[in-house]
Formats: structure tokens, C-alpha cells, sequence
């Protein structure tokens, strides 16, 4: 079992620690399977596939990869990683409750903006699971992290007086399906969804439906 990143951006103990030329390898062919899974969609994302995207043999990601179910486990979580990333640092430069708020629905969406591959490849492994058992096992390695991040936001956010009284985690739920509901029709329909117009309107929304009574913000 080799190490791994988890959505948050901890990596976890594994057989070994991979040096930098490893990790960097490592990361290549990931980053060719998700160029190869949005182009083509994951059925078709064969380790050989993967492998001429790369400029690199099979066998070199065999070795890195203990076949091609791990390295799709691992595009998931650099995927989520990534994004989780740079929202948090986002987040982490605002102070207040509005702000971070603000910060986190914008960020979420500039980060989709510069990665449309991402997230092109990510509805794609969505939809390729089989059984229920799998798509809520990724359902929860998805959301749970960005549920419990704006879920904190909210919370720090009504202990410091800036938020009205509302049940954090279903409003942290509320809010980030209306971002994964704009990327989804994003992801099918680009033409269609403007992100910068939809950041700025769910901004409004959200500051509006967190404000105290008579703030006159």
C-alpha cells in the first residue's frame, strides 16, 4: 500500500516514502490519466492510453501504480486535493465571516475556471461508477471536506456575531450543491454558464441568507 493524498492535502503513511524524482513521476501520470479521462472519458483511459499521453512506457506506470484502479484512486484524490488547496488559502486570507464566505464561493469558482480539465475528468469518474455502495463512497470523499470547511466558516462566523442563528451544516450542504450544481451544467454546457456572473450572484444569495436582522451591510 503506498502513501497517499488525501482530499485535505495530507499525505498518509505508506510502505515507503517516495523520493522527489518518484513523486514528481508520480504525478505526471496523473496528471496524464486526467488529460486522458477528459478527452476521452475513463472507459478508454487504459494504462497504455495513459501512457502515450505521457511520452512514457506501461510498465513504468505499473511501477508506480499497482494497476490502474489505484492510479484512478489517485487522480480522485490529487483532484480533490488541488481544489481543497487553494480554496483553503483563499479562505485563510480573509478575516470575518462574510468574507471568508465570499472568499470560499469565489475561489471555488476561479479554481474551475483555470482547471476546466479537472472537473471535466472528475464528472466523468462519477458517472462511470456501477453500484450505488461506490458512488456514495465518492460522494463522501468529495463533500465531506468542503462540507465541513464551510461548515466551520459558518460557525466561527455565528460565535463572532456576524451570522444569524441557522443549522450550520445544512446550510454548508445548501451551498455547495449550488456551486457543484453551476459546474455540472459547466462541465456539459460551457457556453452556457458565465462562472465570474454565477460567483458574483451566489455571493449576494449567500451573504443575504446568512445576515443578522437589521445589518446593514
Amino acid at each position: 500500500m503506498r502513501s497517499k493524498i488525501t482530499p485535505d492535502g495530507r499525505r498518509t503513511p505508506g510502505r515507503k516514502k517516495s523520493t522527489f524524482i518518484e513523486e514528481t513521476r508520480r504525478r505526471q501520470i496523473v496528471g496524464g490519466a486526467i488529460t486522458t479521462i477528459a478527452s476521452a472519458g475513463l472507459a478508454q483511459a487504459s494504462l497504455a492510453r495513459i501512457a502515450d499521453e505521457v511520452g512514457i512506457s506501461k510498465s513504468v506506470i505499473s511501477y508506480h501504480f499497482d494497476g490502474r484502479d489505484e492510479l484512478i484512486e489517485e487522480v480522485i484524490v490529487s483532484l480533490l486535493a488541488e481544489s481543497n488547496r487553494f480554496v483553503r488559502s483563499r479562505v485563510e486570507q480573509e478575516t470575518g465571516g462574510p468574507d471568508r464566505l465570499r472568499a470560499y464561493v469565489e475561489a471555488s469558482f476561479a479554481f474551475m475556471a483555470d482547471h476546466r480539465e479537472n472537473f471535466v475528468a472528475m464528472v466523468d469518474i462519477w458517472g462511470s461508477f456501477g453500484t450505488p455502495e461506490a458512488k456514495r463512497a465518492f460522494n463522501a470523499t468529495a463533500y465531506d471536506p468542503c462540507r465541513r470547511h464551510i461548515e466551520a466558516i459558518l460557525r466561527r462566523g455565528q460565535q463572532d456575531g456576524d451570522f444569524r442563528d441557522f443549522t450550520p451544516r445544512t446550510l454548508a450542504s445548501t451551498i455547495q450543491g449550488a456551486i457543484d450544481g453551476v459546474m455540472l451544467q459547466w462541465v456539459f454546457d460551457e457556453a452556457a454558464v458565465d462562472l465570474a456572473e454565477c460567483a458574483a450572484e451566489l455571493t449576494v444569495m449567500f451573504d443575504l441568507a446568512t445576515r443578522v436582522a437589521g445589518d446593514g451591510r
